[in-house]
């Protein structure tokens, strides 16, 4: 049996970067900036209200950890955050780090079409292949 099966749509077996306690951050499959992700609670709540107090106060260094990591390895300089519980009836954030700039990775040039929301983006991808986005998950959590 899988340790996270109601969210194993997000793999997080293969894709997790970062575990805390109450959290897990993973990569997201869809990378429409450089090191998306989704920041899944470990437990399977429908609602951000029916959190406990515990998972609440660890939110913040869950976040601060993802921006630090974010804006040390790529350079990021802004996040968005979005929650979306339509499909997935469990408390996840969509994490987003934007850039002012294009930035080169792994030999693709990342454009942040900052005039555009990101939810106009939000299932695209500037990448295809698995390779990449493993090397993406492997730099992210050196």
């Amino acid at each position: 049996m899988e340790k996270y099966g109601f969210m194993k749509k997000f793999r997080p077996d293969e894709l997790c970067i970062k575990e805390f306690e109450n959290w897990i951050i993973v990569l997201r499959r869809k990378q429409t900036t450089l090191g998306d992700s989704v920041i899944l609670l470990k437990r399977e709540v429908p609602d951000i209200s029916n959190m406990n107090a515990k998972e609440a106060a660890e939110f913040p260094s869950v976040v601060k950890w993802y921006e630090d990591i974010c804006r040390k390895k790529f350079g990021a300089e802004k996040f968005n955050y979005i929650v979306m519980m339509m499909h997935d009836n469990y408390v996840h954030y969509h994490a987003f780090p934007r850039y002012n700039k294009k930035v080169n990775y792994f030999d693709i040039n990342w454009e942040d079409e900052g005039d555009k929301n990101v939810l106009d983006n939000f299932g695209l991808s500037q990448i295809s292949d698995e390779k990449t986005l493993f090397k993406i998950r492997d730099y992210m959590i050196q």
